[in-house]
């Protein structure tokens, strides 16, 4: 539920960056082929001071009205770049984050030569940073769309529409834009199971591939839906099946160490499958070693869904 407009909420909000209770959190997205971490998704939260960790959805409409919009995006672009940079100090392939911007920020006059700027002195390869946006900034951005998607592409920004689930509209618009990916909304995992919900995954993922685009299945919660969707040709996923969002510290962790999930193409062996995993119930989510996970520390446990 949105926080209603108040004084005192607004003045904690404006506060947020320099009292860090602002901060982003890191989801993993994982190849179903392999299934090792190819990219994280930062998601933005507030520690709130009575009612607790808010998404955006709760507390935007307010920065927007106290006219904090900007600022809070823009301290989301050089918070996010400057962990990708951390990453990319840690051994391994590049592994990609992807930051979400709203159709107001990417159709800010200067967005794109500013996020050139930061890009440049960060010093992150091209591909390193990826911006996700609903699929309706298209309509939201009008004619610009075009120019400014292809402007951050040049500078070297993977581009995904998130949440795609008008597909009958949307299909259409992804083949003329700039875009890399398309992220599924997460009611197509729970559409797992009746032929008409496997029937439009298998339509968009045969439509996207043919454009060249790399699909990831969101809100994946189950090995079966994991299953079927790699089955139905889903390139990448996340969601709870592989790691809630994570504080910064412990996504380094992650990259540096995990060595990845069992990926759903290989039985697991039947060590690691527990008990009321036979016979179709879902499994104990693998830790990044393929082991079953034992209790954790309570600064280990998973902090958003």
């Amino acid at each position: 539920m949105a926080l209603p407009d108040t004084r005192d909420d607004l003045d904690a909000l404006r506060r947020s960056i320099d009292d860090r209770s602002l901060h982003l959190l890191y989801q993993p997205e994982v190849d179903l082929s392999t299934g090792t971490i190819v990219a994280m998704e930062a998601l933005l939260r507030w520690q709130h001071p009575e009612r607790g960790l808010l998404g955006p959805a709760d507390f935007l409409e307010l920065a927007a009205s106290g006219g904090e919009l900007s600022r809070i995006g823009d301290w989301v672009l050089r918070e996010g770049l400057a962990e990708a940079v951390r990453w990319g100090r840690l051994p391994g392939p590049t592994r990609r984050l992807w930051l979400n911007v709203t159709a107001r920020e990417l159709a800010a006059p200067s967005f794109v030569e500013r996020l050139e700027g930061l890009l440049r002195d960060s010093g992150l390869s091209s591909g390193a940073i990826g911006l996700e946006f609903a699929e309706s900034c298209a309509a939201d951005l009008g004619p610009a769309a075009g120019p400014v998607l292809a402007g951050l592409r040049q500078a070297g920004v993977a581009l995904a529409v998130d949440n795609f689930s008008s597909w009958y509209v949307t299909l259409g618009v992804i083949q003329a834009l700039p875009v890399d990916v398309v992220k599924l909304c997460q009611r197509y995992a729970r559409g797992m199971g009746t032929l008409e919900g496997e029937r439009i995954i298998a339509t968009i993922v045969k439509n996207a591939h043919a454009n060249g685009l790399t699909v990831v299945a969101e809100g994946v919660e189950t090995l079966a839906e994991a299953e079927r969707l790699t089955a139905l040709g889903c390139d990448r996923a996340h969601g709870w099946l592989y790691g809630s969002a994570q504080r910064a510290d412990k996504a380094r962790w992650l990259l540096e160490r995990g060595t990845g999930w069992q990926s759903v193409g290989i039985p697991v062996p039947a060590a690691v499958v527990p008990s009321d995993a036979v016979g179709g119930t879902s499994p104990a989510r693998l830790d990044l070693t393929g082991r079953l996970p034992g209790p954790r520390a309570a600064s280990d446990r998973l902090v958003d869904r």
